[in-house]
């Protein structure tokens, strides 16, 4: 479903571009330039993808390295103990079971 939803905003963005294909003047920084408004549009676009998809990388990074400093402090052979302040830190204990062995 997302990648039909891509795939749609890319062909509208397309569309979008070539109906605007006239040259426009344009200053930015200082820089004076008479360019196609297709171009500028397309350069924004890009631009945009580019800082979506840094910002996903980081976050994605950050995620994955908290999960993985959370199982190495919750591993059964680590000596430190998850805070209490974590409040996942009783979701893998089940209920309580009866001891099994030999009654009398």
């Amino acid at each position: 479903m997302g990648l039909l939803a891509g795939i749609g905003a890319l062909i509208l963005l397309v569309i979008f571009i070539v109906q605007n294909a006239h040259a426009v003047h344009t200053t930015f920084f200082g820089a004076h330039a008479s360019v196609s408004l297709a171009a500028i549009l397309l350069g924004a676009a890009i631009a945009g993808a580019l800082v979506m998809a840094a910002a996903g990388t980081a976050r994605i990074t950050q995620l994955r390295r908290t999960a993985r400093w959370t199982r190495r402090r919750a591993s059964p052979g680590s000596q430190t103990r998850v805070p209490a302040s974590d409040p996942h830190r009783d979701r893998d204990a089940g209920p309580a079971r009866p001891e099994t062995g030999s009654q009398s």
